[in-house]
C-alpha cells in the first residue's frame, strides 16, 4: 500500500508492508474513515491508524556488525587490532550482518572504502570484497538497508592499511632518484671531465710542438748570426787589418757566449737585452768604420727588470744595418732604438735613416732570414704563451718628409723573473 503525495512537480512516496502492520502486502482495497484505514489483504482486514503510519521511523535503529575481516589470506575476528595487509598479498574482505529481522532477510548494505573511493556502492552480499588494493591508509564505512530501503541509523566503520613493500616506501623512491640524480651527475661530468682533458692533452701538444718549433727557430738564428759574423772577420782579414780583427775577435767572444747564455732562456731582462744589443751594435760599428751611430734609451715607465723573449730584437737590428745604414753614400747611418711603456703595452722602436723599404731591392726585401725567424718566434710566442705581440712596420720616407724604416713591436711585458717556458 503506497501513500503518494504531490508538491509542485515532486512526488514524495511512502509505502506501507507488513512491518507495518498490514496483515499480507497483497491488499486487495482500502477505506479511509476518520484517521483510520481498512486494507483488505488475502490474509484478512487490516486496522491502521493514519497517525501512526505517518509517524513512523524514517531509519531503523540498529548498526551493521562486522563480524570478521580477512586479509592476505588470514581472518581476524579480534577487530579491537590494528588490521594490516602488505602487497602483492592485498585482498581484503568484510564479513557483515545486519540484525534487522522486521525486515526479513530484505536487507543490503550500502559502503565505500575512504582514501580509495568517493563513491558509495550497494550490494545484497554479507561479504564485501576488494582486490589489489594500493598501499595506503584506507577506512572501510558501511549502512545498513532494510525494508522499504530504510537506512541504519549510522554507519559501523573500521580502519586498516596495506603496507607497501620495500620498493614501494616513499624513501626508497627518493633513494631511486638520488641515486639516479648521482648517476647522471657522475655520466655528465666523467663526459665533460674527458672532453676537458681531451683539449688539455691538446693543448699540451700543441704548446710541445710550439715549445719544439721554438727552439728550432732559435737554433736556426745563432748559426745565421755567427755565419754573418765570421763573414766579416774574414773580410778584415782580407784587408789585412789584424788590430781590428784582434778587436773584434775579442767582442765576437763576447758575442758568442752572451749569445748561447741567452739562446737557452726563453726570457730575457730588458736590461740584458740592451747591454746585448749594445755589444752587438758596437762589433757592427768597428766592422763597418763607424759608418753610423747608434743609441738605445729607456723610457722612466719602463722597468728594466721586466722580462722579453731573447734574442727577438738583434735580428731587426741586424736587417737595419745590413739594408738601411750600411749603403749608405750621403749621410751617416743612425739606428735609435727605444723601450717605451705606454697603454700597458711596452713598445721596442727600431728605427733607421736608411734608404727605406719601398727604395730596397726585392732581394733584401723577401730574404731578410733572420727577420723571417723572427716573425715565426712572435707566432709561436703567441701560442704558447696566450700573449700578443704585434709587429708593425712603417716606411718612414712616407712621414714628415723622413727617411728610413721603423719597426715597432708592441708586447705586454712580464714581471716574474723566473718566468720560463715550461710555465
Amino acid at each position: 500500500m503506497s501513500r503518494i503525495e504531490i508538491k509542485g512537480k515532486k512526488l514524495a512516496i511512502d509505502n506501507f508492508t507488513q512491518t507495518d502492520g498490514l496483515p499480507s502486502n497483497v491488499v486487495a482495497g482500502c477505506v479511509i474513515k476518520d484517521d483510520t484505514i481498512y486494507a483488505g489483504t488475502s490474509k484478512g482486514l487490516g486496522i491502521l491508524p493514519i497517525h501512526n503510519l505517518l509517524t513512523q521511523q524514517k531509519f531503523i535503529n540498529k548498526k551493521v556488525v562486522i563480524n570478521s575481516v580477512t586479509v592476505g589470506g588470514k581472518e581476524i575476528f579480534d577487530l579491537n587490532q590494528e588490521i594490516k595487509g602488505q602487497t602483492p598479498d592485498n585482498t581484503i574482505t568484510f564479513d557483515l550482518s545486519f540484525p534487522d529481522y522486521i525486515s526479513q532477510g530484505m536487507i543490503k548494505f550500502k559502503y565505500k572504502v575512504e582514501g580509495l573511493t568517493d563513491e558509495w556502492q550497494i550490494s545484497n552480499s554479507s561479504k564485501i570484497m576488494f582486490n589489489s588494493i594500493p598501499p595506503g591508509k584506507y577506512t572501510f564505512k558501511v549502512f545498513g538497508l532494510g525494508y522499504n530501503g530504510k537506512r541504519s541509523y549510522t554507519f559501523s566503520s573500521i580502519a586498516f592499511e596495506i603496507k607497501p613493500k620495500f620498493w614501494q616506501t616513499w624513501w626508497f623512491k627518493f633513494f631511486i632518484i638520488i641515486m639516479g640524480c648521482s648517476l647522471i651527475f657522475v655520466v655528465v661530468t666523467i663526459y665533460f671531465q674527458r672532453k676537458r682533458n681531451k683539449k688539455l692533452e691538446t693543448l699540451y701538444y700543441e704548446k710541445k710542438i710550439a715549445e719544439l718549433e721554438l727552439q728550432a727557430i732559435k737554433a736556426q738564428i745563432n748559426p745565421h748570426f755567427i755565419y754573418n759574423c765570421l763573414n766579416s772577420i774574414q773580410f778584415l782579414l782580407y784587408k789585412k787589418d789584424y788590430v781590428e780583427t784582434e778587436n773584434y775577435l775579442n767582442i765576437f767572444a763576447q758575442m758568442i757566449r752572451k749569445t748561447l747564455h741567452y739562446s737557452e732562456k726563453t726570457f730575457m731582462q730588458i736590461k740584458e737585452e740592451i747591454e746585448y744589443l749594445s755589444l752587438y751594435l758596437n762589433m757592427e760599428k768597428l766592422r763597418l768604420k763607424d759608418q753610423f751611430d747608434y743609441t738605445i734609451t729607456r723610457s722612466k715607465k719602463t722597468d728594466e727588470n721586466w722580462m722579453i723573449p731573447s734574442l727577438l730584437i738583434q735580428p731587426f737590428v741586424e736587417n737595419a744595418i745590413k739594408h738601411g745604414v750600411s749603403g749608405l753614400k750621403d749621410r751617416k747611418g743612425n739606428i735609435r732604438i727605444t723601450f717605451d711603456y705606454t697603454d700597458s703595452l711596452l713598445c721596442i722602436t727600431i728605427e733607421d735613416n736608411g734608404v727605406g723599404i719601398e727604395k730596397r731591392p726585392e732581394s733584401a726585401k723577401a730574404n731578410s732570414f733572420g727577420v723571417k725567424l723572427s716573425q715565426k718566434r712572435i707566432e709561436t710566442f703567441r701560442q704558447l704563451f696566450e700573449t700578443d705581440i704585434t709587429l708593425e712596420l712603417n716606411n718612414l720616407s712616407e712621414k714628415d718628409g723622413k727617411q728610413g724604416t721603423q719597426i715597432k713591436l708592441y708586447m705586454t711585458p712580464y714581471e716574474n723573473q723566473n718566468t720560463s717556458l715550461h710555465h
